[in-house]
């Protein structure tokens, strides 16, 4: 990670880049400018930034095919793609996203979820850095930490209490942040016990699938192989998760308890044993 963080924003459109780089440098990051997909590929091989926001439509090379260059080019660092379009239902983001990309924003941009998206994409850097490189996929072996990591949104709380002690009934231990103590800083505990768990249960809802905290969650998760999505209601699941396999837990408290003993089987041919069992 350089110091400040830099960020690559490429765009054809310079009053589009200028709008992005004053909201970025106004949060104290280093910005670059790149006015076509190829000047992109330059700028990002010889200035290495931290995370790049990309523009789809672009002329030479269009921020898909970028994507595609920078994530098979072995020479580089893990750098995180935000793909940026105005087109929000556009199959082009899907395409980013089966590409490599790691996030996607939609125009007209909102600042704030702009500033959230990019502190949770270089946090997923800095963590990447700091483990030499490499996402650890999960391994049986044993962990300081719990088995699980719970990601939800607290509208969302009595069914996720109701889950979390069906799984501790099974032998599993279960961090969300009920388990807070006052005075704690909660962003360095939470992010603490997202890096020890096993596995990382994200439940997208309604209210979940709106919030930047669990999609960063969500996001750092499957970097790290350790992702287990469910799904608590019929919210559609957020693009960048919309390939992968998302168990239905709709259902859970009408007495029904197959979608939870689905997941369990699930946790336990990929994990083992719980800790402790």
């Amino acid at each position: 990670m350089n110091n400040p963080a830099r960020i690559l924003v490429a765009d054809d459109n310079e009053t589009n880049r200028d709008i992005l780089a004053t909201r970025l440098e106004a949060n104290g990051y280093e910005v670059l400018h790149a006015a076509d997909g190829e000047e992109a590929l330059a700028v990002t091989r010889e200035r290495r930034p931290d995370l790049i926001l990309l523009d789809i439509m672009m002329p030479k090379l269009d921020g898909i095919e970028v994507c595609k260059r920078l994530k098979a080019d072995v020479t580089l660092p893990f750098t995180p793609i935000m793909l940026v379009t105005a087109k929000a239902e556009s199959g082009d983001v899907v395409e980013g996203l089966d590409a490599g990309a790691d996030e996607y924003l939609t125009k007209p941009i909102d600042q704030k979820a702009l500033v959230a998206r990019v502190k949770a994409l270089l946090r997923i850097k800095e963590r990447h850095d700091t483990a030499g490189g490499k996402a650890q996929p999960v391994q049986p072996a044993r962990s300081h930490g719990a088995d699980l990591f719970i990601s939800y949104s607290r509208k969302d709380l009595t069914a996720i209490q109701s889950i979390t002690a069906a799984l501790q009934q099974n032998g599993w231990s279960v961090w969300f942040d009920q388990q807070l103590q006052a005075g704690v800083k909660f962003d360095r505990v939470t992010e603490q016990a997202l890096t020890d768990a096993r596995a990382v249960i994200v439940a997208w809802s309604r209210h979940s699938v709106d919030s930047d905290w669990v999609r960063a969650e969500a996001a750092f998760a499957l970097q790290y192989s350790k992702l287990f999505p469910i799904r608590l209601d019929d919210a559609p699941v957020p693009l960048r998760f919309i390939n992968l396999h998302t168990l239905d837990l709709s259902g859970w408290g009408d007495g029904s308890g197959h979608a939870l003993q689905t997941l369990i089987g699930h946790l336990r041919e990929i994990l083992g044993r719980p800790n402790g069992s």
